[in-house]
């Protein structure tokens, strides 16, 4: 057993290390993005100005928070100087839109998803062909396959796409961890709380303590609790929407007939 002396030189070890650690770290940031302090970066009210622009209309009020979600979220990514566009990131954010839109109207739904991308400075056909190309390159594979593009096994685009998220500097986002969703989806891995821990240590995703939960997890974990319950929330708004829809569509039909059988009245008085 450790003498009273010991543990206190210990437990002030433990103290000391990991501000120095942090303070490193913040030191090779600093070395590497100094160059940027001082430089403007765009605030999210001005993507938001450029998405109202390009969309020209309201949007339908179950459809506005998920909205807003896309374009505060992505906007801070992409301001980030740490931040790289990649084939996971990209899926994530395609595959976003693709789950919480797919109530809108076809017309509707392709214009908002252009003016999405657009407000944030992407092009929508290489964001959906980019996507695309991920989620073909994922059927037919395994989580095995999946670990093994991890490891640097892969040399697809997509495989390196994998790879490139163990790098110390990478910049894990929610649209990353929704790309991994996705995919884990398509390679027949239901997303839950062992899946997630399971992928989070394959790609060493760090693990912290919450101040809330006092559970130790990865923001990968915390992100597939947050997406199950945001897909059972909107299964319920989705469902909202479509008896709304249905209300107002037989109100216009009630309508209509009012006037067809007014006119035949007419027609024949």
């Amino acid at each position: 057993p450790l003498r009273s002396s010991q543990l206190s030189a210990a437990t002030s070890a433990v103290r000391t290390a990991a501000p120095r650690v942090c303070s490193l770290r913040m030191g090779e940031l600093a070395d590497k993005y100094g160059h940027l302090r001082g430089a403007e970066v765009e605030p999210c009210d001005k993507c938001v100005q450029r998405f109202h622009a390009e969309f020209g209309k309201p949007v339908p009020f179950v459809f506005r928070s998920p909205t807003n979600e896309i374009l505060y979220s992505t906007h801070l990514n992409v301001v980030d100087a740490r931040w790289k566009y990649d084939l996971v990131w990209v899926t994530g954010l395609y595959s976003t839109f693709d789950l919480f839109f797919q109530a809108l109207e076809e017309s509707t739904r392709k214009e908002l998803f252009t003016a999405l991308m657009k407000a944030l400075k992407l092009d929508p056909e290489d964001v959906k062909a980019d996507a695309e190309k991920v989620l073909e390159w994922a059927k037919g594979k395994s989580e095995a396959d999946i670990v093994s593009a991890v490891k640097g096994e892969d040399s697809s685009d997509v495989g390196q796409a994998f790879a490139g998220a163990t790098n110390s500097e990478f910049l894990y986002s929610r649209n990353f961890g929704a790309g991994l969703i996705k995919i884990m989806q398509v390679v027949g891995v239901e997303p839950n709380s062992e899946s997630s821990k399971r992928w989070a240590e394959a790609f060493g995703f760090r693990a912290a303590e919450s101040a809330v939960t006092g559970m130790s997890m990865s923001k990968f974990e915390t992100d597939v609790g947050v997406f199950l319950s945001s897909v059972e929330k909107m299964q319920e708004v989705m469902q909202l929407f479509a008896e709304v829809e249905a209300r107002e569509k037989k109100k216009v039909a009630e309508r209509l007939a009012e006037k067809a059988a007014k006119a035949a009245e007419e027609a024949t008085a």
